[in-house]
């Protein structure tokens, strides 16, 4: 039987506990469809003002994610950025293989749209950056024009990554920690719940994102934006392989998930 709750925002509507099927929470529905909304406005309001065009489906997705659903792993910083990047890679090289295998097959969308999201899923997977939403990235350019040329579109994506990321920071953060812990793992940082590489590759995220949201200036700002946000994302992507993880031998509830 569902817990229906009539309480207004507070802290304690927004407790993980209350984030499981079958609770359904006034605050957190008025929270999480403002959220989703107002990110979304801003992140539209920001591609067109700065210039940088985005796919705005997938990251519309996103955008939910991280307003209703924030304790999910799918909701971190790393999922939300690199989710996007490799996604983008994957599905422009599986559209470039579909064409070369089978330009003249009636099945061209179809196999496009396949082996896209196959390798989508296979990098965000060997990335440790599963985020559901990113697998239309891969799929949407398979059927329709790509926004941007292909060696800038896994760029804007994870640029509005970015950006739906710090959204999420601010407005979660007036009710519980964003990003919140990994399981039963407490690794802080600067305060956050994150390693410290992992952190200081989000930090070369954020430079760059804010470089290149000053596109309608200088085009040397965005190109050094591009850069930042280049070795951000690569950062961030080979993060977890760097990341000390012992499992043989050591009882579950020590392993920490990276």
């Amino acid at each position: 039987m569902p817990q229906i709750r009539f309480r207004l925002p507070c802290r304690q509507e927004f407790a993980q506990e209350l984030y499981r099927p079958g609770v359904i929470s006034f605050a957190r529905i008025l929270w999480g469809s403002l959220g989703s909304g107002i990110f979304l406005f801003l992140l539209s309001l920001c591609s067109s003002t700065c210039d940088i065009p985005l796919l705005s489906p997938p990251l519309a997705a996103t955008c939910f994610i991280g307003a209703a659903c924030p304790y999910l792993h799918v909701a971190r910083p790393k999922p939300a950025i690199i989710g996007h990047f490799v996604s983008a890679i994957g599905g422009l090289a599986g559209i470039a293989l579909a064409t070369v295998l089978a330009s003249s097959s009636p099945l061209l969308i179809e196999i496009k749209l396949g082996l896209a999201v196959t390798f989508a899923a296979a990098l965000m997977q060997i990335f440790d950056a599963d985020h559901p939403p990113a697998a239309a990235t891969a799929a949407i350019p398979a059927i329709l024009p790509q926004p941007v040329t292909a060696w800038l579109f896994p760029l804007h994506m994870a640029w509005g990554g970015m950006l739906v990321v710090i959204f999420t920071f601010v407005w979660n953060r007036v009710w519980f920690e964003y990003p919140v812990p990994k399981l039963d793992c407490s690794t802080r940082w600067c305060g956050l719940y994150l390693q410290r590489n992992e952190a200081l590759a989000l930090l070369a995220s954020l430079i760059g994102t804010l470089f290149m949201a000053l596109k309608p200036i200088s085009n040397i700002l965005y190109a050094f934006g591009l850069l930042w946000l280049f070795a951000g994302t690569l950062a961030l992507m080979w993060q977890h392989f760097f990341s000390r993880s012992r499992i043989k031998n050591e009882p579950i509830e020590k392993i920490c998930n990276i």
